[in-house]
């Protein structure tokens, strides 16, 4: 079971049972190889207790990067549980090696200042970071306390959507043909990030004209997956990319699925001067359906929200009609 990189640890066979193994850096930068016999006798048993000894068994030092994996671990079953493994990936070359007791106001000032991230990355990963060493006080090491973290003020909210100026300049600076494609499934789906990466052709219904994102066996959450149609600016781009496709993932490159395309998202921004991030799609389309308006229970459904509640809050303030009768009845008289 390998959790997080190369040094974090994996749960091997050894000697007819399991070991637990796992690399040391020494100060002067060499990588030592540790190994430690499990009791348990079948793999599933081997990957918990192999769990329990890296959180608080072996005697390397507790640093924060063995607190970071002791507290994702806890965390797997989670929706924000990959968000925060990627935010770790960033924070690492900075934090791994530091001893907990050593943090202080100082030492999270630098991180942010030489952190190339928005102040809103940055605070997020901070507060990880002071969220995993209040964990540490009950799980890891014996800590006097809650260890405080300094966080910057929290950045005034942007606006989230484009409008179809931005929208055209940015979609001409995307180069790669599977990001045009996202951008434009992340337009006209409104779908989250996640979910249009894991589409597959399977749930591409070309003959009833609709998209499924709810893969099979997938644990429902407060994020709902939707089923929803194929808008007639999106059906070429799917037809193309059905006819080219080399793998069962809907957006792809080179016959591998796309993990990530925060990449792509930044170069176009670059190019184009335009901010956009995967999410800003989604917020897009609900704003411009809200323009053109869209009442708020059909675009909460479109959008995956239980209730229009939601809906209401974000996108209300953009529909033609919003508020209209408050202020027409103001000089009306009986």
């Amino acid at each position: 079971m390998q959790v997080d990189g190369d040094d974090t640890y994996t749960v091997q066979r050894f000697r007819g049972g399991y070991a637990l193994v796992w690399w040391d850096v020494a100060e002067d930068g060499t990588r030592k190889r540790r190994r430690t016999s499990l009791e348990a006798s079948d793999r599933a048993s081997a990957e918990a207790e192999a769990r329990q000894v890296w959180q608080s068994g072996d005697d390397s030092p507790w640093t924060v990067g063995r607190i970071m994996i002791g507290y994702l671990a806890t965390i797997e079953a989670k929706p924000s549980y990959n968000r925060r493994k990627d935010a770790w990936k960033a924070m690492k070359a900075f934090w791994e090696r530091v001893d907990p007791l050593l943090i202080d106001e100082r030492m999270a000032k630098d991180y942010h200042d030489q952190r190339r991230a928005g102040p809103s990355t940055i605070r997020y990963e901070l507060m990880q970071l002071s969220t995993a060493l209040g964990w540490a006080v009950k799980n890891g090491p014996k800590l006097p306390g809650r260890i405080p973290v300094w966080l910057p003020q929290a950045a005034e909210s942007k606006r989230r959507h484009l409008n179809h100026q931005e929208f055209d300049k940015f979609f001409a600076s995307v180069k790669a043909e599977h990001a045009k494609l996202y951008v434009m499934l992340g337009l006209y789906t409104m779908a989250r990030p996640t979910a249009i990466l894991q589409l597959t052709w399977d749930r591409v219904d070309f003959m009833r004209r609709q998209i499924d994102f709810t893969p099979p066996g997938h644990l429902r959450t407060a994020k709902r997956r939707t089923v929803v149609p194929i808008a007639d600016d999106l059906l070429p781009w799917l037809q193309d990319a059905y006819s080219a496709r080399s793998c069962e993932s809907v957006v792809e490159r080179g016959g591998e699925p796309i993990a990530c395309i925060k990449k792509a998202f930044q170069a176009a921004t670059e190019r184009s001067g335009v901010y956009a991030t995967p999410y800003t799609l989604r917020h897009t389309g609900a704003v411009w359906a809200a323009e053109a308006g869209v009442s708020m229970p059909k675009l909460a459904q479109f959008m995956g929200h239980d209730d229009d509640r939601t809906t209401q809050k974000h996108y209300a303030r953009f529909s033609p009609e919003f508020l209209t009768e408050v202020a027409n009845v103001i000089r009306k008289r009986a």
